[in-house]
């Protein structure tokens, strides 16, 4: 890098500073502030006693979530005291800047030329009123960014080592990348059930399909093993306690809003009468057997209380494992006899993954407050809807734009790829994870695709950076080191 490039990059680094701190001095003007009371209830959380006077106990007996941000969680609230909610709030910020960095830092190396891409795309992430909403939320959002992130820069710099073809003497180099792949991945799969283990083998194998000619490719595989081994163990320990080989035990209940939404069943013999995530005392009919019993005396706190000691509701306790595979079985059951009904509402849910992210059902009444912002920015047409039909035409109206983009970027990428033979490996990663994310979301979700969307949102701007310099430059080779035949 030249001494006048440095200077640019410095000077777009303080840039993306100034914006953000201005940006963020205004938020209270507009009402927004950080949202601490989300601690007491939401659904994912320990409850707080647990997570400030027995943490390690409360992790150990979680069945509903994986453990890593509910360890964050107790971690900052031990350590804070007092003064958690400004720490979190401050942690949160922290995590919006540190993505936008890592993105402008991944745009900068895939996405040089013209010179204004990369800081343009990174203002767009910076300022968007998503992430000003979602970094004011006490939720696992821009954590699980920044993970993806972390992961996809450490591949990028695998992918241009220097040598990569050639063994050389700098193998500690090629570790500490590999590395920096696996720890964020496996990290993830400890922060929310849907990076589910299967997704972590998916994709490893993917990775080292892409470097399977190169010194790298062993190195990888044992990185890449050890994390697979690492997160295999908690699905073990989920299963020897609680029969259940997954990160979550409501993975069934989750299933259920998509397969009965627009069906609702007033039968109330039948658990899909319910609305999952509800109550536990509206499923006591459907819970049978010795469930305190058998869990009597491992963590009663967690596991046999219905309520927090706020009163709010406790979707940790063991009535919810029966419940959930109840509510699995019937879906099953409704998909089989009714399966156009069920695709129906995946094709709603696929639609909703590309509505403005700020249409997640906790982000809405933030969004209100800065609505002509939103939606001149994100063109959220829910606004100005009232009633259940316009809220829908609303939501799809809203889907148009990012879908297209969405479309014309893969169309360019895949098209110049097929073009070359050849893609790169961090292409390969933010494809492979884009497509996971939209395939389970829109099968097993609903309500919330549009934040899960959000997650990933980085890795399509990395490949949106690629698609503007491809056309900017068509005869600038994108994709180089992984020939695809």
């Amino acid at each position: 890098m030249t001494s006048t490039e440095k200077q640019t990059y410095r000077t777009e680094i303080i840039i993306l500073i100034l914006a953000f701190l201005v940006s963020r001095l205004f938020l209270p003007l507009f009402g927004l502030h950080f949202r601490f009371n989300a601690l007491f209830i939401y659904w994912q959380y320990l409850d707080t006693d647990t997570l400030r006077h027995h943490l390690g106990q409360g992790l150990w007996y979680d069945h509903a979530q994986p453990p890593l941000f509910n360890f964050l969680l107790g971690l900052v609230l031990k350590v804070s005291g007092s003064h958690a909610p400004t720490a979190f709030a401050l942690l949160f910020k922290l995590i919006s800047l540190t993505n936008s960095l890592l993105l402008f830092t991944l745009l900068k190396r895939t996405a040089t030329r013209p010179s204004w891409i990369p800081l343009a795309i990174t203002l767009v992430y910076l300022l968007s009123p998503a992430l000003l909403i979602f970094e004011t939320e006490l939720f696992y959002t821009t954590f699980i960014s920044m993970l993806l992130l972390i992961s996809a820069l450490f591949v990028l710099r695998l992918q241009q080592a220097p040598g990569l073809r050639i063994p050389g003497p700098d193998r500690g180099g090629l570790w500490k990348n590999v590395a920096g792949i696996c720890i964020p991945l496996a990290l993830l799969c400890l922060t929310r059930s849907m990076y589910h283990l299967v997704w972590l083998v998916v994709l490893g194998a993917i990775l080292l399909f892409g470097l399977r000619k190169t010194i790298a490719f062993r190195p990888l595989f044992i990185g890449l093993l050890l994390a697979i081994l690492f997160v295999s163990g908690w699905y073990v320990k989920n299963y020897l306690l609680f029969s259940q080989f997954s990160t979550s035990s409501w993975v069934g209940m989750n299933m259920a809003r998509t397969v009965f939404h627009d069906a609702p069943v007033k039968d109330s013999s039948r658990i899909e009468a319910f609305e999952p995530f509800s109550d536990l005392h509206y499923y006591r009919p459907f819970i049978s057997g010795p469930q305190e019993k058998k869990y009597a005396g491992l963590d009663d706190r967690d596991l046999l209380s219905e309520t927090k000691s706020d009163g709010s509701s406790n979707l940790n306790a063991v009535g919810y494992i029966q419940v959930s595979q109840q509510y699995m079985a019937a879906s099953k059951a409704f998909v089989k006899a009714h399966p156009a009904g069920y695709l129906k509402n995946v094709l709603q849910s696929s639609i909703l993954f590309f509505a403005p992210a700020t249409r997640y059902p906790f982000s809405e009444p933030e969004a209100k407050k800065i609505k002509y912002y939103d939606l001149l920015y994100s063109f959220n047409l829910s606004h100005f809807a009232a009633g259940k039909e316009q809220r829908r035409i609303a939501v799809v109206l809203s889907a148009l734009p990012k879908l297209l983009v969405y479309l014309a970027v893969v169309y360019l990428l895949l098209r110049n790829a097929v073009k070359q033979k050849r893609i790169s490996l961090l292409s390969l990663f933010a494809f492979s994870t884009i497509g996971y994310v939209f395939l389970v979301s829109s099968l097993l979700e609903h309500y919330e695709n549009m934040r899960f969307r959000y997650e990933i949102e980085p890795l399509f701007l990395l490949l949106l950076g690629q698609a503007l310099a491809l056309l900017m430059d068509p005869q600038k080779k994108q994709y180089f080191g992984i020939k695809m035949r």
